[in-house]
């Protein structure tokens, strides 16, 4: 799903930007609810939004927005006491889907996201930080969306959960061909995970384009007071006040090869 802004008008600004299709999309900034609105098709639309090359209009909105998925930062479910299946089941009759075979359906979310079958039968309540957040990701795969909404999704998760659900998201992406966003305010993450980003600030879209190359217009984010990587950051000050002749990398690796190699 590719969803494109055009002159959408806000605070008597306009705004326009895109989320790339089948690409991991990051959007970072200040007061991102009122963008996230927009993105989830919350606000009003004249014509200003179109979904895969179609306006989104008050016809069509509902059906389009079943397609976009949002995993909030938080999740605040009411049954915790319930089983992994009880909640599954609930969601399912509540957005009217019956599936021939429930058992396969419940189980295949799970193994998508890297978890067992088994923990049907656990409570939510009993699970770990890192097993939550995926299986927030696997209630949202059984609407089978177009678009998936992550909301500061490792917050409570240490690296090696971070890493292992990115690659969890990339082969969603990959293999199911969906439109990842990922929200956040770390710059670090931003710079090594995503795609294209979207940086909000001030009410307007401060800039768009491909993350690796907007995050190296260092200058310019610092006049606007962006945060930056850190390894963006140390190489900015290494060619600035050192005269080191090393290249932006995103792998520390490549950077430590570089040091030895040029300083």
């Amino acid at each position: 799903m590719e969803l494109v802004v055009k002159e959408y008008k806000r605070k008597e600004k306009s705004l326009s930007f895109t989320i790339k299709e089948k690409e991991i999309n990051g959007l970072t900034g200040n007061h991102l609810e009122e963008i996230l609105k927009i993105i989830k098709l919350n606000g009003e639309h004249n014509n200003q939004i179109e979904i895969n090359h179609e306006k989104v209009n008050e016809k069509n909105r509902y059906e389009v927005k079943k397609k976009i998925i949002v995993i909030e930062e938080e999740w605040q479910e009411k049954s915790f006491g319930n089983t992994l299946e009880e909640i599954m089941i609930d969601q399912m009759k509540e957005y009217e889907i019956y599936p021939k075979n429930l058992e396969k359906k419940l189980k295949d979310s799970l193994k998508i996201v890297g978890l067992e079958p088994t923990l049907l039968t656990r409570e939510f309540a009993t699970l770990s930080q890192s097993e939550k957040k995926k299986f927030q990701i696997s209630l949202g795969l059984l609407l089978n969306p177009e678009m998936i909404i992550l909301i500061e999704p490792f917050k409570v998760l240490d690296q090696k959960n971070r890493k292992k659900l990115m690659m969890v998201m990339k082969k969603i992406k990959e293999n199911f061909q969906k439109t990842i966003v990922i929200v956040s305010n770390d710059p670090n993450i931003l710079y090594e995970e995503t795609d294209h980003l979207i940086i909000y600030k001030n009410d307007k879209i401060l800039v768009e384009g491909k993350t690796k190359e907007l995050y190296q217009r260092v200058e310019f984010l610092k006049r606007h007071k962006v945060e930056l990587p850190e390894i963006i950051e140390f190489i900015y000050y290494a060619r600035k006040n050192k005269n080191a002749k090393i290249d932006y990398c995103v792998d520390i690796r490549d950077l430590i090869k570089d040091i030895y190699k040029h300083v």
